[in-house]
């Protein structure tokens, strides 16, 4: 069964499988993850609600393709597990690196088995399905649960699959992530004491092929020689906290003001703006001509043209309330609308943006962007990953354990107690841990 060929896997792969791009691509991935974490241990979202909602508080970690959010539905939940363990049985930092992956891994081959979910969704939030899936796995191979284990983890996991879209743009759709990765953990532990489910649950169509109109699950390649989805597509790491839709806007938005200012004696000409086209995907929950909140503004098309038109980029600090409704931005969005050209399909993969901005004499400017700077065709560079770490963490935590949390994670496969992750994300002080930081 396809199921079983799936814990066969989830049983099977060890730390010799993972590949040196594996490594420092899933390094990168974790990075970034305890950083927006980090950060969004401060917002109203993360007070209100579970502590592992936190990494998608603000919509800031990283997107994949097929559309999901990979890290933030496993990272909490490996974590979380790792320090659960007793003291005498040391999980390392490569074996969390495993389970890291393996919980991607499936991600990925849940979302090869639809044509559908190659898009942007339209019905339910990915990370509530396949995240879950990925998150039982990642747990079931750091408990190293046997293979009828590991079936019954997935059984499990997708009884608590699947989240409207509906509750996207408000303060529930980071329960989507969190829930993933608090829900995945919850079947891995299940199993682990014997808790059984059907062991089809990956081959049926009354399955996870519920949630798929055109779901065609195949058998994962063997074991030999095994060929990572992170190895053949990267993640998108995002620069600002919003959907990945919006990263598009922004970067022709900014092109198009740095040409008004250079065309108006370097001030930007916003009395004499006509009208603001912009050329996107149609993806109707990303379509708010007014948004109210934070929640709304980072699913919002427009607010992010108009934000990125007027202070020339986006940032952390264009989603307070202050910005939302600043009367420029406000009279910016009324003259602001969006066209569908029926080239630009609602993929992550091959979507572009096109934003013109017309001038009262007729004239008009426009740029467009095929490839933001983040996407995995232009991944950020290393000193500018780190520096979205740094500006993330530093809310939170002192210098000092900012930096054992890098050198940590930059090191994480030859790290032999991986629990000095938790004690530095605690915030104690990296010279009283210094000496617990044994390499293997």
């Amino acid at each position: 069964t396809i199921t079983g060929n799936f814990a066969d896997v989830i049983h099977g792969l060890n730390a010799n499988h993972l590949t040196d791009q594996v490594i420092q691509r899933s390094k990168r991935m974790i990075l970034d993850t305890l950083g927006v974490g980090l950060l969004g241990t401060s917002t109203e979202v993360c007070h209100k609600v579970t502590q592992y909602s936190k990494v998608h508080s603000m919509d800031f970690d990283d997107t994949w393709h097929p559309a999901t959010h990979p890290s933030g539905a496993v990272l909490p939940a490996v974590i979380a597990l790792s320090e659960a363990f007793p003291q005498k049985k040391k999980i390392s930092g490569l074996d969390l690196l495993l389970a890291f992956n393996v919980g991607i891994e499936v991600q990925g081959r849940l979302l090869h088995f639809s044509g559908e979910a190659r898009n942007i969704p339209k019905r339910f939030h990915p990370p509530t399905v396949v995240g879950t899936m990925g998150s039982a796995a990642a747990c079931a191979k750091l408990l190293t649960l046997d293979r009828l284990k590991c079936k019954n983890s997935l059984a499990i996991a997708a009884s608590y699959a699947g989240a409207p879209l509906a509750n996207a743009a408000t303060q529930t759709k980071p329960l989507h992530v969190g829930n993933a990765a608090k829900h995945g953990l919850e079947a891995a532990c299940l199993a682990s004491q014997g808790l059984q489910g059907n062991k089809q649950i990956l081959d049926m169509e009354s399955g996870i092929g519920a949630f798929y109109t055109d779901y065609n699950p195949q058998t994962l390649p063997t074991l030999q020689s095994y060929p990572w989805l992170l190895d053949q597509q990267d993640v998108a790491i995002k620069r600002f906290p919003a959907h990945l839709g919006t990263h598009w806007v922004a970067d022709a938005a900014s092109s198009v003001r740095r040409k008004l200012m250079e065309s108006s004696g370097n001030l930007l000409p916003l009395d004499k703006i006509e009208k603001v086209i912009l050329k996107v995907p149609e993806v109707k929950y990303v379509n708010r001509p007014s948004p109210t909140s934070e929640h709304e503004a980072r699913h919002s098309f427009q607010f992010v043209a108009c934000s990125a038109l007027l202070d020339g980029s986006m940032s952390v600090q264009s989603f307070t309330s202050e910005n939302i409704h600043r009367p420029a931005l406000r009279e910016l969005l009324c003259k602001t609308q969006l066209e569908h050209p029926a080239d630009n399909a609602p993929s992550f993969e091959s979507l572009y943006c096109e934003v013109s901005v017309t001038l009262q004499d007729g004239n008009a400017i426009s740029d467009r962007c095929d490839t933001f700077y983040g996407h995995w065709r232009k991944p950020l560079k290393k000193e500018d990953l780190e520096e979205k770490f740094q500006s993330n963490a530093s809310s939170v935590l002192p210098a000092e354990a900012t930096e054992a949390i890098i050198e940590t994670v930059y090191n994480l496969e030859k790290i032999e107690d991986c629990s000095v992750l938790s004690m530095f994300l605690s915030g104690q002080s990296a010279r009283v841990l210094s000496e617990k930081l044994h390499f293997l």
